[in-house]
């Protein structure tokens, strides 16, 4: 961020609350990012450690007597039935006298320990345990995103992550020595709940460091990060394939120990501290950001008690509307205290919070333009599939299309961690992209069954979400852009915003003022 230089020193941008960009933000930054790897590792360690290879009934000695092993009959070992059929000259075919179970266990092209799905034997009848634990980790995602973020907003941002962090390094080496598959269940369950404990005060901690003209950086740096934890995870899983998966999970689950000097290392969001009246502790990241960066400290002690100064004013404005607010001694602030309550209570923000729900989505503009991309292409997928009947270009341009829907999401989706949260206060703002992100599991957990919806109605699926995305082209038209706009402090901040904001309120001022 570029801020002018007077005397040969640049002066401190007073809508920033750190003042300008230095080291300090750097390598806070650097550990908010480095943060991301293991919330990577956690949510998709099933694809390596939850594998399931191909498989056998393994032999067995019932079937290895003399009685099956004349010329007249024959056993053959199937995924999961032992079948005996009687050879007769007679018939054209060969019957089939007994059909088993796998009496004796399975035989695996991987080691038995490979995986927990060959280790516990979770396939054929049981296969369906396989799929019910990263079902789980789902489900704690969901849980996790409500109540964690709810969490951040009351706690600090730092507490929440660094508690769920530590508890993601035990209940991580936890998995490592499950003795059985309910263990393994429950303490999956667990960590997705920690995962998003950890994702969602990230998300906001490192959106607060950056001052307004740079915060998207925060969501590409993030989104790389994301991927390079998936990126990572291919070589370790390779070079350990050999290896229990245990031992896997314990290599994975040892980037998180990190956690143990985190709390030395890492600071609270000042954000947060101001907005929260944390005086004493906001005054020792004041002097921490000025030794760091090389700044005065009085210059930027003067930004962060404005920035007080205008919470309190706020707050007591709220407060004469009928909004809580905390009885505090008097050298302390009036803290405006939020919760999820105050999505529902408060018509503006509810809107933009169920719109939110409904997409999770990015900037409104890129936004728009994304989904209508996609919209447009799966409708055009599965108009093109329908029909195709045998014409192979058809079929061929169906899958260009469909692959155009899928990059179009994606990159509206890569913004859902930079939009969501700056449309809400400090206070509020874990709390806003927390049940936004529940809202998301609940499309995790339905989607599997769209495959079981198209073998029934192959244009369904494609119907719908092209019918979904160009629905969000409409209505995100209420959401207030974001670019270009301080993060807000206070509720006051946001309904003020909201009214004199809101796209269409705005683009009709803008056709009036042509006129």
């Amino acid at each position: 961020m570029d801020s002018p230089i007077i005397n040969g020193v640049k002066k401190l941008d007073e809508n920033y609350i750190y003042g300008r960009w230095g080291a300090y933000q750097v390598f806070q930054s650097a550990i908010a990012f480095y943060n991301i790897l293991p919330t990577g590792f956690q949510l998709l360690i099933g694809v390596f450690i939850g594998y399931r290879p191909t498989y056998q009934c393994s032999s067995s000695s019932a079937y290895e007597n003399q009685t099956y092993t004349n010329n007249s009959y024959f056993v053959t070992y199937n995924k999961c039935h032992i079948k005996v059929f009687y050879n007769d000259t007679t018939r054209d075919a060969p019957e089939l006298v007994k059909d088993d179970l796998c009496t004796e266990g399975y035989q695996y092209s991987l080691d038995k320990y490979s995986t927990f799905v060959t280790e516990m034997d979770l396939v054929c009848d049981q296969a369906y345990l396989g799929e019910l634990v990263q079902t789980l980790i789902m489900a704690g995602q969901l849980v996790g995103a409500a109540i964690a973020s709810s969490l951040s907003d009351k706690w600090g941002r730092k507490t929440v992550h660094l508690t769920s962090h530590l508890l993601t390094l035990a209940f991580g080496i936890g998995v490592a020595f499950s003795p059985n598959y309910i263990t393994l269940a429950i303490l999956k369950f667990i960590i997705g709940v920690l995962q998003q404990g950890m994702v969602m005060s990230d998300a906001v901690l490192t959106l607060e460091l950056f001052p307004e003209k740079t915060r998207f950086y925060a969501e590409a740096i993030g989104l790389f990060c994301w991927t390079t934890s998936l990126v990572i995870m291919a070589p370790i899983g390779y070079l350990m394939r050999d290896y229990s998966w245990r031992y896997l999970q314990i290599v994975l689950t040892g980037f998180s120990l990190f956690s143990l000097i985190q709390y030395w290392v890492q600071d609270e969001s000042l954000r947060w501290l101001v907005a929260n009246g944390k005086k004493e502790a906001a005054d020792k990241v004041i002097h921490k950001v000025a030794r760091w960066n090389k700044i005065n400290y009085d210059d930027l002690k003067m930004i962060v008690d404005k920035r007080m100064a205008s919470t309190e004013q706020n707050t007591q404005k709220a407060d004469k509307n009928g909004t809580t607010t905390e009885n505090t001694p008097q050298e302390k602030l009036a803290v405006e205290k939020y919760s999820i309550v105050t999505i529902l209570k408060h018509r503006r923000i509810l809107i933009t919070s169920l719109i939110m729900w409904f997409t999770c989505l990015g900037r409104r503009t890129i936004t728009i333009v994304f989904h209508a991309v996609c919209g447009i292409s799966l409708a055009s997928a599965t108009l093109l599939n329908h029909f195709s009947g045998t014409d192979s270009s058809a079929k061929m341009a169906s899958i260009i299309t469909t692959f155009a829907g899928k990059s179009a999401i994606t990159g509206s989706f890569s913004t859902l961690f930079l939009y969501t949260p700056e449309l809400y206060p400090t206070n509020l703002r874990n709390a806003g992209i927390g049940f936004s992100s529940a809202f998301s599991r609940l499309g995790a957990i339905i989607s599997p069954f769209a495959g079981t919806l198209a073998e029934e109605i192959p244009w369904a699926p494609g119907t719908i979400f092209s019918a979904m995305c160009l629905t969000v082209t409409l209505i995100i038209l209420y959401v207030p852009e974001t670019r270009g706009v301080e993060l807000p402090q206070t509720l006051v901040e946001v309904k003020v915003w909201y009214t004199e904001k809101s796209g269409l309120r705005q683009q009709q001022k803008v056709e009036s003022t042509k006129l």
